[in-house]
């Protein structure tokens, strides 16, 4: 099959994808690879620019796949964009535990790339769309990641991390509803 980068295939390949991806991996790693499908499914649907494929239809879609998961794996499993607020919080302590944690050798290369691609939009996402008061400011999200950045010694600059979240940023501010 030839590749295409037109977004409603990509949007369908991507559905396809969620719907099988308890099968092959570990949760951890699902519960990661569900947060960079996450900012990829806003990306198309912010380029598909097109009132059925909004930011609650990706959202809806997610939903479902965290519900599936709690089923198959008898534990609750939430989304984490239903409490942005709780869920930056645990994120940021979730990747701090990996390196007081033995998780192996290739979830943390797995941890390392998805850096860039994962934690960094999500973070940022998460704390654009948290309303209390109380929360993380970018700033110190983005202090916190430049830390365990640099203890889990990840392979990117925090400036690449940068120049792909602005340019990420630019794309989905409408379809998120944020300034």
């Amino acid at each position: 099959m030839p590749v295409t980068f037109e977004p409603h295939k990509r949007l369908e390949t991507l559905e396809d994808y969620l719907s099988r991806i308890h099968t092959a991996l570990p949760l951890d790693e699902i519960r990661i690879q569900l947060l960079r499908c996450r900012i990829v499914g806003y990306s198309l649907a912010a380029e598909i620019n097109e009132p059925a494929y909004s930011r609650d239809y990706i959202d809806r879609l997610f939903l479902k796949v965290y519900q599936d998961l709690s089923s198959k794996f008898g534990q609750d499993i939430t989304d984490p964009y239903l409490d942005p607020c709780a869920s930056q919080y645990q994120i940021l302590d979730e990747l701090r535990s990996y390196l007081c944690k033995d998780m192996g050798g290739h979830f943390m290369e797995f941890i390392r790339a998805k850096f860039k691609q994962a934690f960094v939009p999500t973070l940022r996402l998460m704390t654009d769309l948290c309303q209390r008061e109380e929360k993380y400011s970018w700033d110190e999200v983005k202090i916190e990641l430049q830390e365990i950045m640099q203890e889990m010694e990840v392979d990117v600059t925090w400036e690449e991390c940068e120049e792909r979240l602005d340019r990420y940023m630019k794309k989905i501010k409408p379809l998120m509803g944020l300034g």
